[in-house]
């Protein structure tokens, strides 16, 4: 070995000592207990969702335990038994669906769940149609130069004659960057929610998609009969500016990311057909029933 690397090689424990004692302790961590569950039975495994809003607990007998970041048990999902480990991912503001891995070593077996989390949503004060307290609450995020928003239209309608006592539809403004007469549009049909006439002038709207100005916001309120100098005076007013950044802003809390993008009791339509519309309606129903008859 050449001179050099001996005197390196032989100095570096002198040196390493050396640091030892001038450098301060940097060790430790602070800690707490910040929550404790009380399982079912003896937990397996446990994982948790990327968020962080959701626990889940593998417990023996076949079970999986879901619970809120709050600590509160949410759901009881039945499992195969044979299940001994969890992982989960997912990440709902991403629009990434959660999911839950199951595997067995046993059996060597792997199962995949797929989870579908409701989200609240402030409809308070929003336009809607159908009983205003039906169990089944669909809300649709929308924009008024969007054209598929125009299209599902048909959807709520179908939906409000095969459920007219058990469905009510919420219109919530999304009007999207990309579209410059869509704020306007919205901030317009709120002046006209103000004086009891937002679905006629929501339909005049869509009916007139193609053309929206703010000449044509006086002339479809004209035609309505709405009261001209109030309704400029709302359309421009900080209410209902208010109203449409509220939801804006929960729109994208509750990871909407285009229009219309559509809930059904908090869970999201992601096919934008009756059929799937119809199944979703049918399961919140068969919820209500269920909790009713365990009462």
């Amino acid at each position: 070995m050449p001179l050099t690397a001996r005197r390196f090689f032989g100095c570096f424990p002198i040196i390493f000592a050396a640091l030892l004692v001038a450098a301060p302790c940097q060790a430790g961590v602070d800690w707490e207990v910040s929550s404790s569950l009380k399982t079912q039975a003896a937990p397996l495994d446990i994982a948790a969702s990327l968020d962080g809003k959701w626990t889940f607990v593998l417990v023996e007998g076949g079970r999986l335990l879901v619970y809120s970041e709050k600590g509160a048990l949410e759901e009881t999902i039945s499992v195969d038994p044979a299940m001994d480990r969890i992982a989960s991912s997912g990440l709902q503001a991403a629009n990434i669906p959660d999911r839950i891995y199951l595997s067995s070593a046993k059996h060597k077996t792997v199962q995949t769940i797929s989870l579908d989390f409701s989200v609240p949503i402030n409809i308070q004060g929003a336009p809607f149609l159908g009983p205003e307290n039906a169990p089944v609450v669909i809300v649709a995020f929308s924009d008024f130069e969007c054209p598929y928003c125009g299209a599902v239209g048909g959807l709520f309608e179908e939906a409000l004659a095969k459920f007219p006592k058990e469905v009510k539809v919420v219109f919530k403004q999304f009007p999207l960057a990309m579209h410059k007469q869509a704020q306007s549009a919205a901030l317009a049909s709120l002046a006209a929610h103000r004086q009891g006439k937002f679905w006629e002038y929501h339909d005049l709207l869509f009916e007139n998609q193609k053309s929206l100005s703010e000449p044509k916001y006086t002339e479809l309120a004209k035609k309505i009969g709405l009261d001209l100098e109030r309704f400029h005076k709302d359309a421009k007013g900080a209410v209902n500016r208010q109203i449409l950044e509220r939801d804006m802003a929960e729109a994208q809390q509750v990871g909407v990311r285009g229009t219309p993008t559509i809930f059904v009791n908090g869970r999201r339509l992601k096919e934008r057909n009756f059929k799937d519309l119809q199944q979703m309606i049918n399961q919140e129903l068969s919820k209500r029933t269920k909790t009713g008859a365990s009462r």
